[in-house]
Parts: structure tokens; C-alpha cells; sequence
């Protein structure tokens, strides 16, 4: 099994939250404290020099998908408070779901200088380490994760990864394991304890973490890959090439699937 990409994803990669307890009441809120961006937006119009306001409203911005303006607004944060390590995290997050990754990886080892305890910040720069191939790096930071916080899902996936890639099945198939235990509908769990399945030579029980994957999560397009590696084993082509174009109509940038289905038409 190769990774399936350099590019950051997101059950790989993590985003700091914020969770606002507002007091409930029983009369009309005004119009500013409908949601989160309208309530910090209103704080930074009246705090613009406080680092805090431009952070909380730069994490709802990127919890509805604006990036750009999140990136701004996290660096004013530290900008105006340069030991904001969160902020810097978030920043790091943002480079790295760009594909920047090597700033990405200084900004999480700023944050990380500041504040040494931040588990994302850990788990995100260990799976940078790991799209770069520094296995033993990225190794040591979800180690580090998983000693800060044991029900790390996304880290045993990801440290998982690292022990297969390592050629360490049986630690590989644990870790996913534990995922599972913790997040008991995980595809991405499921198709990492297949990959080890297919990689030790037992295709059928591949072949049902693959199905279990694609069934718990029909836009998996990774399950749809380990499907057409199964079925190529077993010798039906056809099937394998269907399941490698399901693949790709879900995510056009899944290389192995690509060069799979490459090598079948070839092969004709």
C-alpha cells in the first residue's frame, strides 16, 4: 500500500474550536449575538487592539469554510499577542490544508515552543513529517499525543499509517483497532486495519473492512480503492477497474487509484 497523496486531509489534520456558552434568556437577542462570527465581529469593532476577539472570530470564520479570511485574522491575533500559541496553530492548520506544508511545520513548532501541551499541534506535524516521508519523526510526535491524550482517534489512524508503512503490521492493525474501539464507524479506521489485512497476504478479511469503509461512509474514496486492490488480486479486472473509477469520481486526486487503473488498461 502507498500514501495516497502528499496533500493534507481532514480526518488527518485537526482545527482548534471554540465553544461559546451564551446564557439563555427568554427575550429577543439583539441582532449581533445571532452566531459567533457576529458576536466577535462586534468585539473586535470595540477591543481591535485585543488579540482574543481577532482569534475566536478567525475560528468561527474557518468553521464556515472561510480560510482566507480566518488566516488574516489569526495573524493580527498574533500580531497583537505573539505568545497566542493557538493562533499560531491554527495558522500552521491553515498552510497545511493549502499544501504549504513546510510553513505549516514552523508554525506548529512555534506554537508548540509557547505552549508544549497543544495535542493538535502534535498530531499535525507528525502527519507533516509523514506526507514528507520522515516516518521516525512523525513517529515520535504521535507518540507524543497519544501519551498527552489516549483516546486520540485520528493519531492511532494516523500513527497506524506510520507502523505500516514501517512494515510493523501487527502494531499497525492494533492502533486502527483502538481507533475503531473509541470510533466504532470510522472508515477511515476500517480501511486502515484492511490495508494491513491486505498487505499480510488475507484478502478476504480486507475485502470486508474495505466493504465496511464504503458502507458506513458511500464517499469514502479510499475504501473504493482497497476494494479494486482486492479484486484485482482475486483476478477480476473488471471489477477492480470499477471500483478504481469509483474512486476517482469521488476524489480525482487519489494517485494509487489512478496508477492502478493505469496499469490495468495497459495490461489489456
Amino acid at each position: 500500500m502507498e500514501r495516497t497523496g502528499s496533500g493534507a486531509t481532514l480526518t488527518s489534520l485537526c482545527l482548534l474550536a471554540v465553544v461559546l456558552i451564551l446564557a439563555t434568556a427568554t427575550y429577543k437577542r439583539n441582532e449581533v449575538w445571532k452566531d459567533g462570527l457576529t458576536l466577535w465581529a462586534d468585539s473586535i469593532g470595540k477591543s481591535e487592539g485585543k488579540a482574543r476577539p481577532h482569534f475566536n472570530y478567525a475560528v468561527n470564520l474557518a468553521a464556515k469554510g472561510d480560510l482566507e479570511d480566518a488566516l488574516k485574522e489569526n495573524l493580527r491575533a498574533v500580531e497583537i499577542n505573539p505568545l497566542l500559541a493557538k493562533a499560531y496553530f491554527n495558522i500552521g492548520a491553515i498552510y497545511h490544508a493549502r499544501g504549504n506544508v513546510d510553513e505549516a511545520v514552523r508554525k506548529y513548532r512555534t506554537a508548540l515552543a509557547i505552549m508544549p501541551d497543544i495535542v493538535e499541534a502534535h498530531n499535525n506535524l507528525g502527519y507533516a513529517y509523514y506526507s514528507k516521508g520522515r516516518l521516525y519523526e512523525a513517529l515520535e510526535e504521535y507518540n507524543t499525543v497519544l501519551r498527552l491524550n489516549p483516546r486520540h482517534v485520528k493519531t492511532y489512524i494516523n500513527r497506524g499509517d506510520v507502523y505500516r508503512d514501517l512494515g510493523r503490521l501487527e502494531d499497525a492493525a492494533d492502533d486502527y483497532e483502538k481507533a475503531l474501539y473509541y470510533a466504532p464507524y470510522s472508515p477511515e479506521a476500517y480501511y486502515g486495519l484492511g490495508s494491513t489485512q491486505f498487505m499480510s497476504g488475507d484478502v478476504d478479511g480486507a475485502f470486508r473492512q474495505f466493504s465496511a469503509a464504503v458502507k458506513i461512509n458511500p464517499a469514502f474514496a479510499k475504501g473504493y480503492y482497497g476494494l479494486g486492490l482486492v479484486m484485482e488480486r482475486r483476478g477480476f479486472k473488471r471489477e477492480a477497474e470499477r471500483q478504481y473509477l469509483n474512486a476517482l469520481d469521488i476524489d480525482p486526486g487519489l494517485e494509487d487509484a489512478r496508477r492502478r487503473l493505469d496499469t490495468l488498461y495497459k495490461g489489456r
